[in-house]
């Protein structure tokens, strides 16, 4: 349940580019909008908000990639949607050079964090969120229960939340990879 802090920023930081994200979904004649951005609310309503520098940019990466899961579990994709996708990320008819470099770079950054969870959580959670199984079939696959295939990707997320919060926060300063599971106040 949202908090009345949560609900306001965002009201005013998020909503406002809704109307940016659904022109950009519909290009793809294969994508509901709704659901899309609704899955994207969800996950938003879940955020630390407090860290988030760049509402617009997290709100079309993570439509982006609730696009790219869709396309993985549809598992049948049209070239021209992929490319479509691979060449709008930013939610813009056309990107400049320094917003292709800053994806290339967010998706460096993404793999860098996934690559550096610990091994049984980055394995639950590339099963789950890259490849598209569910709960279940992680399970099965695995031999571990749904509750562990919940917690353990849930524990990803938190992972994956704070190492971006904290490349927020060190964006004026410069990067510095924070060791996963890690707050930046236990920082040597």
């Amino acid at each position: 349940m949202l908090n009345d802090k949560q609900a306001k920023w965002l009201a005013e930081n998020i909503l406002p580019h809704e109307s940016d994200v659904r022109r950009w979904l519909s290009k793809y004649k294969d994508i509901d909008a709704d659901d899309i951005l609704q899955e994207a609310w969800v996950i938003l309503a879940r955020v630390d908000f407090t860290t988030i520098q760049f509402p617009r940019r997290l709100l079309f990466t993570i439509t982006r990639n609730i696009v790219l899961q869709h396309y993985r579990r549809a598992q049948i994709v049209s070239f021209s949607s992929l490319a479509d996708l691979s060449d709008e990320c930013s939610g813009h008819d056309t990107i400049s050079p320094e917003q292709s470099v800053g994806a290339r770079k967010e998706l460096e950054f993404l793999n860098h964090v996934i690559s550096n969870l610990p091994p049984r959580c980055r394995a639950i959670f590339t099963l789950h969120r890259i490849h598209g199984y569910s709960h279940k079939e992680c399970a099965q696959r695995l031999n571990l229960s749904e509750t562990i295939i919940a917690k353990q990707v849930a524990k990803a997320l938190r992972l994956i939340g704070d190492a971006y919060g904290h490349q927020e926060r060190q964006h004026d300063i410069g990067y510095r990879p924070l060791p996963l599971g890690r707050s930046h106040k236990n920082r040597p």
